[in-house]
């Protein structure tokens, strides 16, 4: 299915590996140019590599930043634009605020996880906000991981940037509709990545147990018995990028294989 992508710009957040890589991989399949920001260079650079290999090295512009700071933030939209002449799809990468007690954070720790969880996705939509006014299309996408519900203790920051980002989102949804830009999240089940190795094996170390087992825990929790795969999430992204999806706006589409019982996260 041709998504009609080819000649757009996209901006994806966290890209050097994971889902984020595969989300780029996606776009450039699809005959996108891509910008591909992270903080570890050496990654961003194996994975610039391999986009130039779908596309060409001019369709791809790899960025080291760390898009909790909104001089970066700047530094990429505004190079993106000087690359490309343009900037149509963003999409931000959320990822989980530090465990502990809800009534114990303190206030650098709780504004540390706001600007790493919520403020980053804003400013990155704020700054490409008027380009894509300007050329009446765009696509904003917001990636957030879905708590288990094994592990609600602990994850009251995690909880709070991620409803109050998806809040933000309907209300900017609301707003950007009449220039025919779309607002969406994807809430993410657990997905076969290097974060979720390393989630697991540090989960293990603290309880005593194996990763192994406590994998074999997360996908019995999960009705199609197994982990998702970055691609699937890449492919519901594009297509939340493109002009098939061109009604959808201001809504949280859960990719999970059936774990999530409910919308509330």
């Amino acid at each position: 299915m041709d998504l009609g992508l080819r000649d757009r710009v996209a901006i994806i957040g966290g890209s050097s590996r994971g889902i984020g890589r595969a989300i780029a991989m996606a776009f450039a399949q699809e005959g996108a140019s891509v910008t591909i920001c992270a903080r570890t260079e050496a990654d961003l650079r194996r994975t610039e590599i391999e986009l130039a290999r779908i596309g060409s090295q001019h369709h791809v512009l790899a960025i080291p930043a760390d898009l909790s700071d909104s001089r970066d933030i700047r530094r990429v939209v505004r190079d993106t634009i000087n690359r490309f002449g343009q900037v149509g799809i963003m999409v931000t990468h959320v990822g989980f605020g530090p465990p502990g007690r809800s009534s114990e954070f303190s206030d650098e720790t709780i504004m540390e996880a706001m600007e790493q969880n919520f403020l980053s996705a804003i400013r990155l939509t704020r700054e490409v906000t008027p380009y894509m006014k300007q050329q009446r299309w765009g696509r904003i996408v917001h990636l957030l991981p879905i708590l288990a519900r094994r592990r609600s203790d602990g994850t009251a920051l995690s909880a709070s940037s991620q409803l109050a980002l998806v809040g933000y989102s309907k209300m900017l949804a609301n707003e950007l509709a009449p220039f025919n830009i779309t607002v969406n999240n994807v809430m993410c089940g657990p997905i076969q990545t290097a974060f979720l190795n390393s989630v697991l094996e540090s989960r293990a170390q603290e309880g005593g147990r194996s990763a192994q087992d406590l994998e074999r825990e997360t996908v019995a929790d999960i009705p199609m018995r197994r982990l998702g795969k970055p691609e699937e999430v890449a492919a519901l992204v594009a297509f939340l990028a493109s002009d098939r999806a061109t009604y959808m706006t201001g809504t949280s589409v859960v990719i999970d294989g059936g774990m999530l019982q409910t919308m509330n996260t």
